[in-house]
């Protein structure tokens, strides 16, 4: 007997377009915003998300959700979601390069301010 589901079983997962989430997150936003959007998108329980209507088989499930999650907490999306990267600002795939991130800040410290940004001291080097 074999361990896989027969195939008229197997759902394919509903793919998540643009236009489906949050439209406050296609925009540049705060935090302020984004915890905004993590309360209007927790059902309270398993069903539709209030927000956007998503059906969600657990209850931190909606798309929209965990897209506001990963910007706060500076995380890639996850494999999902990853098509949305590019629509998304502030959204990415992975895992940063050392490169990457140094061009960030670069660009982020090149941007005005109320003061000049403190001199970055380079980031120590992993040894294993």
């Amino acid at each position: 007997m074999s361990g896989q589901s027969p195939r008229e079983w197997a759902v394919p997962e509903r793919v998540v377009r643009p236009e489906e989430i949050d439209s406050r997150l296609l925009g540049p936003i705060g935090r302020t915003g984004l915890l905004q959007i993590m309360v209007d998108h927790d059902p309270p329980t398993v069903g539709r998300c209030p927000g956007c209507g998503w059906a969600v088989v657990r209850r931190r499930e909606c798309p929209s959700r965990v897209i506001a999650r990963a910007l706060l907490e500076n995380t890639p999306l996850p494999a999902r979601l990853a098509h949305l990267a590019a629509v998304v600002p502030g959204a990415r795939v992975g895992r940063d390069q050392a490169m990457d991130r140094e061009a960030r800040r670069e660009a982020e410290d090149a941007l005005p301010g109320l003061f000049a940004a403190p001199a970055r001291r380079p980031e120590p080097r992993r040894t294993q």
